[in-house]
């Protein structure tokens, strides 16, 4: 790949000064968070990637015992949605360590580098999604973010932390927006039921009415086809009987598992079959998702970080007890919200026409609560270990995990794809969930060894390296002049 420099030589010094020290601008306990951030990931991405599906989720659901249940259970506490809220944490600080570097003699501001730099990051999401088939990408989403965040960094902290604030108590109203859809669909659902009783009473009564009058046959046929076609529901009154009956069905266990039979045997097929298969899926995730959802999800976090960052939340301007006691209350409150999403949540998939006729909110109101207090808990009680020095050989794994985060993610993909997708080993969907967490385990010990090994001898992984390069329009050396 050929890479252009634009500018003068002055400006080609400057960049090449800037990024010939790899540890410039860096803070060690954003590496290790981003690290831990992107590992834990894993944890839950590999549910989609192995074909753990939804269907079995929900059985355990309600199954609501055994070792898998527990292990299930205590997973989707600890980790769903709360590893990506930490690794948006980390992205919002990320982005005030950037933005708050001067700009350099001689070169286009750093504004500019910023915005190519997420521009970029959009880029190499698209091919995630669309070379590698990970429908699961967050590159784009991070990068679309990026952008729209940008003119944020110029508030103050406590502004910062009110917008975050805002931002997540919009999210829990997309929730209860979300259930009062689902509630909306159901009265609409019970209106046509209502229609379809008066049609059986009618033609209970017309039928009964035909009989009396003593009619003959060929009047009976042409009456009773007559009083079908008016007990005929409009297209409008079918489409919303059917969508309150999706509805249903999606929060409801399919003892055929018939969607899960289709899903295993596209996954298992050829690349071109499996690129058909995932192409809406991956349309809907990075586009729908992200602007009805993620843009509240990622972006309530992000701006928490960069509050954070303003704050010295990661530069460890706290006191020790300080990041104790947010680790604790952050932590404590959270599982509780956690603990009562799940038990609510059970309710809701044992029956849920009955849940919607007797509860008012839905059971993951507080979910967005829930992840930004856990995400924040983890962040505090890592940097209250790393300030009393304890498991320093793991902090500092981890922190090559981070500083090679964005070639760890795509690691990530390929080797999950590869096993698992039909043009690799084909393994989707034959694994039992423990399987899935030790295959998490060998992946997390690869990474973490390849990371140490490769930052000995090089400034920056492969892959932000090629992002630097792209970013600056020069290629850089890498490799580092004493290992």
């Amino acid at each position: 790949m050929t890479f252009y420099s634009s500018g003068s030589n002055q400006e080609s010094q400057a960049i090449a000064e800037f990024n010939s020290n790899s540890g410039i601008n860096r803070i060690f306990s954003l590496d290790v968070l981003r690290g831990i951030a992107l590992l834990g990931i894993l944890l839950i991405s590999i549910w989609e990637f192995g074909g753990f599906s939804n269907n079995e989720q929900i059985r355990l659901r309600l199954l609501q015992k055994g070792n898998n249940y527990n292990l299930y259970h205590l997973i989707s506490m600890l980790f769903e949605g709360k590893m990506r809220a930490l690794f948006s944490l980390v992205f919002g600080a990320g982005i005030m360590l950037y933005l708050v570097k001067p700009n350099l003699p001689g070169t286009v501001s750093t504004h500019e580098y910023y915005i190519r730099r997420n521009m970029w990051l959009m880029g190499f999401g698209i091919v995630n999604a669309f070379v590698f088939l990970w429908p699961g990408d967050i590159l784009f989403h991070y990068g679309v973010m990026g952008i729209l965040l940008f003119p944020f960094f110029r508030m103050s902290r406590k502004g910062l932390l009110i917008a975050a604030i805002i931002a997540t108590l919009i999210y829990c109203g997309k929730m209860y927006w979300n259930y009062a859809d689902d509630k909306k669909a159901y009265r609409k659902y019970t209106a046509v039921k209502l229609v379809e009783e008066k049609f059986k009473k009618d033609s209970t009564a017309r039928h009964k009415k035909d009989s009396m009058a003593g009619l003959s046959v060929d009047s009976l046929k042409v009456r009773d086809s007559i009083g079908k076609k008016n007990d005929t529901l409009t297209k409008k009154q079918a489409q919303e009987k059917g969508a309150w009956e999706g509805i249903v069905k999606n929060n409801k266990y399919d003892s055929t598992n018939a969607g899960v039979k289709k899903d295993n045997k596209e996954m298992r097929s050829g690349y071109g079959s499996m690129w058909n298969y995932l192409l809406q899926r991956s349309q809907g995730k990075e586009a729908a998702w992200l602007y009805r959802t993620g843009i509240w999800d990622i972006g309530s976090m992000i701006l928490l970080g960069m509050a954070l960052f303003g704050f010295g939340f990661f530069s460890s301007n706290f006191s020790n007890n300080k990041y104790l006691l947010i680790a604790l209350i952050g932590i404590a409150v959270g599982l509780v919200l956690a603990w009562w999403r799940f038990d609510t949540n059970h309710t809701r998939l044992v029956d849920y026409e009955k849940y919607v006729i007797g509860h008012s909110l839905p059971a993951n109101l507080l979910f967005p609560v829930e992840r930004l207090l856990l995400a924040t808990g983890y962040a505090a009680l890592v940097m209250f270990l790393i300030r009393i020095n304890i498991l320093q050989w793991l902090w500092g794994a981890l922190s090559a995990v981070g500083k090679m985060a964005f070639t760890n993610y795509f690691m990530q993909t390929i080797i999950c794809t590869l096993f698992f997708y039909g043009y690799g080993f084909g393994y989707f969907g034959r694994l039992s969930q423990a399987q899935l967490y030790f295959l998490v385990a060998e992946i997390w010990l690869v990474q973490t060894v390849f990371s140490i090994i490769w930052l000995r001898y090089y400034n920056h992984g492969p892959v932000e390296w090629l992002w630097r390069c792209l970013i600056y329009r020069k290629r850089f050396p890498n490799k580092k002049k004493t290992a």
